[in-house]
């Protein structure tokens, strides 16, 4: 229990002190002079907070991005300003984008120094306004003193409906000095706002008259499995996953169909439930053909409305949207119909993925070898791309991906994050030769810290989404897309890792 009795504390002593308290156990990271009175902090916390030390600031923010992926907790990585943290942005608009709860804590140059320009070593021109240029929250603490309410500030934003990344930073001399700190108790995690009656009996008596309902889930389902289940089943409804909400809805439930199989069914459905998801391809790609109403569960007022309003908004959370729909739901009607001529659809598209040839085979493969809870982790190349849309799922957070940003590079680091937080569970990465070199240093990583992820690299040389687009829209005039890779195998035995080369 947190005592709010002040004691004299370091900046740096206060920042890993606020960690501790809102659950943080590790830390990824590199040091470096702007956070040596930080890093002495965790030095004298180091039974209570492991330091991952990566071989890349990206490297460092991708297994926090991971780590809280594939959890319920917080990443956290601590990286020196100016190039150190922009080597770490690209991470962080991933985890941005992808709706992932992390924080990154940055130095700074001396205080009395910045926005001078003098050219410091780790000068930026104003640093703060780069970080609120990808996150929402982003503060720098100058005194030990601070440092309590700045950081409770920030993991009651990291938490909040959405569960985004925040930037806090503080200058060299700010992690050295001193003064009375109070320890505060853990920032709450957001409950969400309170479910309005009158939009669930609006939606309710809508479902009551659907006769051909669908029901679209997103990342934003996370943790109310049990509601949507509950709710598909009395709905009778189809559910279609996104590339964000995979496992929330097993893949080998009845009702289940992923995203292709839903395009096929999209015009013939007359409702659609859109759940803890952005709902953009329906909306933006596929279009709302026919007469196709929105009933639209969403925790955030700014994310409800795009990129159109619903017909049926219910600003909620989805664990208490579901439970409050669902009891609201009158005896549902007979919809086995539809759902036999949605099993159709589903059929059709299981026969085109099949027609894809070899990634529908590697997929199999590693979907037999995996534990129905373990986790995939994948970079934006043509295996990934396959496996985010059709990879069977069982079990939420269970697939991985970068989120709309698509960045190359995010799956290596992004499972030994994972399988730090997940030390029970085996965890697969699958990157093509193009990502997996821009991490491949943390293999580095690996080794040291006897992380023990499974990396499959299809090594086709080359750069072969960008290839098969060249190929198909611009006359096959190629140019930037062949690759020099090194041998694989003896680059991972190098690092005393175990590699095999499969034919």
């Amino acid at each position: 229990m947190a005592d709010e009795t002040p004691q004299i504390k370091t900046g740096g002593e206060a920042v890993v002190n606020a960690l501790i308290e809102n659950g943080v156990d590790t830390v990824f990271g590199i040091p470096g002079i702007q956070l040596d009175p930080l890093y002495d902090a965790f030095y004298h916390k180091r039974n209570q907070v492991r330091m991952i030390q990566t071989r890349h600031e990206g490297g460092a923010a991708f297994m926090a991005m991971g780590y809280a992926q594939s959890s319920d907790k917080t990443g956290v990585f601590a990286v020196v300003p100016g190039p150190g943290l922009l080597n770490a942005m690209g991470a962080v608009c991933t985890a941005e984008g992808a709706n992932t709860p992390v924080l990154g804590i940055t130095g700074q140059i001396p205080s009395d120094q910045i926005g001078l320009n003098y050219g410091i070593a780790h000068e930026l021109r104003d640093q703060l306004a780069m970080s609120r240029g990808v996150v929402g929250w982003a503060k720098r603490a100058d005194h030990a003193v601070e440092v309590p309410g700045m950081l409770s500030e920030a993991f009651t934003y990291i938490r909040s409906d959405r569960q985004l990344p925040a930037i806090f930073e503080m200058a060299p001399d700010g992690f050295a000095s001193r003064g009375p700190v109070s320890t505060l108790p853990a920032a709450p995690v957001s409950a969400g706002p309170a479910v309005d009656a009158g939009q669930i009996e609006r939606a309710a008596a809508r479902l009551a008259t659907a006769e051909r309902p669908a029901i679209f889930i997103g990342g934003g389902v996370y943790g109310s499995e049990a509601e949507l289940m509950t709710f598909a089943e009395r709905l009778q409804a189809p559910v279609i996953d996104s590339v964000s909400g995979r496992g929330a809805f097993p893949s080998d439930h009845p009702q289940y169909f992923n995203t292709m199989a839903g395009q096929k069914i999209w015009e013939s459905i007359d409702c659609a439930i859109a759940v803890g998801t952005r709902f953009l391809p329906q909306t933006l790609v596929w279009g709302r053909a026919g007469e196709i109403d929105v009933v639209r569960i969403d925790v955030d007022p700014r994310q409800i409305v795009k990129p159109e309003p619903a017909e049926y908004p219910i600003l909620a959370p989805a664990q208490s949207g579901l439970a409050a729909l669902t009891a609201a739901l009158d005896e549902a009607p007979d919809r086995s119909a539809h759902l036999a001529a949605c099993v159709d659809a589903r059929e059709a598209a299981e026969e085109e993925l099949r027609g894809l040839g070899a990634w529908y085979d590697y997929n199999a493969a590693v979907r037999n070898a995996l534990p129905r809870d373990g986790i995939l982790v994948v970079d934006p190349a043509q295996f990934g791309h396959y496996a985010r849309y059709a990879f069977p799922a069982y079990h939420p957070k269970t697939v991985l991906g970068a989120g709309y940003q698509a960045t190359l590079g995010y799956a290596y680091p992004a499972s030994l994050g994972a399988k730090l937080a997940n030390p029970d569970k085996k965890v697969v990465c699958v990157a093509g030769d193009g990502g997996f070199m821009f991490s491949a240093q943390e293999m580095a990583v690996a080794a040291q810290q006897g992380i023990a992820v499974v990396c499959i690299v299809f090594d086709n040389a080359g750069y072969m989404n960008v290839k098969m687009i060249q190929d198909r829209r611009f006359g096959g005039r190629n140019i930037a897309t062949e690759l020099q890779n090194p041998d694989f195998v003896a680059f991972a035995e190098s690092f005393g890792i175990t590699a095999e080369r499969a034919t």
